[in-house]
């Protein structure tokens, strides 16, 4: 009798730990988001309601100065350009030339996986170390840029002391940077479009250029989605080219809202204020993927 009344028992634990056993293997990586991303998360949105230098005792609660000041601030709306700026042209030029490259090494023949290696290289190269390179290289003295200039007769070029290259050379490392990130998407993109496609569009007489436009690209949409979502945060996020090329001059020129950011936490020490740029960094760049994933209804899932 003792064992029929302990089997009922043993069913409910059974099925309690079947019950429990996903949580539970799931707990460490909700214990890890909580302490390293949604707990800084919330101390940010918490200093930022304060005015606090990074080594100071006292805090003192202010609400939403930190915000009215740097709304009212010209160097927060020039960093807001600066960003948008290099947001728009670095994150559409990288998609650009990664769909380029894609398309020529998926129509080559040979040598593809040693091409993918090439112009994957700078992506997982550190960012830090190769814009001292890139700085290097745009040496108005030393640098290889201005010495081919010379060489033709042109004079050299303040590249990135000059409002007018500085963000030109910055946008460019960033193009150099990030196009081979897009373009390995968009060859896991291109080896799913269906061959037989291309081959019932070849019999019909369509050119290359119609088989692009007609099957190549809606049937990429998706790919071409998600590069673009990951290269604006992405973009959003750059610091290391801005910080090592030109510290955000000349003037101001190329300041950004994350070398802004760095600034005031870390060069003023302004720990409050640097939290509020923080959480309209976050705000911008979650608004920014909403409205990227609206254009949804535009791609072409097969």
């Amino acid at each position: 009798m003792a064992n029929l009344r302990s089997r009922p028992a043993r069913r409910h634990r059974r099925a309690g730990l079947r019950y429990l056993s996903p949580y539970l293997l799931l707990f460490p990586a909700f214990l890890f988001l909580g302490l390293f991303v949604f707990w800084p998360a919330a101390y940010s949105i918490y200093l930022s309601t304060m005015d606090w230098k990074l080594g100071y005792a006292t805090r003192e609660f202010v609400l939403l100065d930190n915000f009215v000041n740097m709304f009212t601030s010209p160097h927060f709306w020039n960093a807001v350009r600066n960003t948008a700026i290099y947001t728009a042209l670095m994150g559409s030029l990288s998609l650009g030339f990664g769909l380029i490259l894609s398309l020529a090494i998926t129509g080559g023949r040979r040598l593809q996986s040693l091409w993918q290696a090439l112009f994957f290289l700078p992506v997982a190269a550190t960012m830090a170390a190769m814009a001292v390179v890139w700085r290097f290289i745009f040496d108005s003295h030393i640098g290889v840029v201005n010495a081919y200039l010379q060489r033709i007769g042109l004079q050299p070029v303040q590249w990135l002391t000059r409002n007018a290259t500085a963000m030109g050379a910055v946008i460019l490392v960033g193009i150099w940077s990030n196009a081979g990130y897009a373009m390995v998407f968009f060859i896991a993109g291109l080896s799913n479009v269906p061959k037989d496609l291309y081959e019932a569009a070849a019999i019909d007489g369509a050119s290359g250029t119609r088989q692009f436009f007609s099957i190549t690209w809606p049937l990429l949409s998706p790919t071409t989605l998600f590069i673009m979502i990951i290269m604006t945060v992405r973009a959003l996020a750059s610091f290391d080219i801005v910080k090592v090329l030109t510290d955000g001059g000349p003037v101001g020129g190329t300041q950004v809202l994350s070398h802004m950011l760095y600034e005031e936490a870390f060069k003023f020490f302004d720990t409050g204020y640097a939290s509020g740029i923080a959480v309209v960094f976050f705000i911008l760049v979650l608004a920014l993927a909403l409205l990227q994933m609206r254009v949804e209804k535009w791609v072409h899932y097969q």
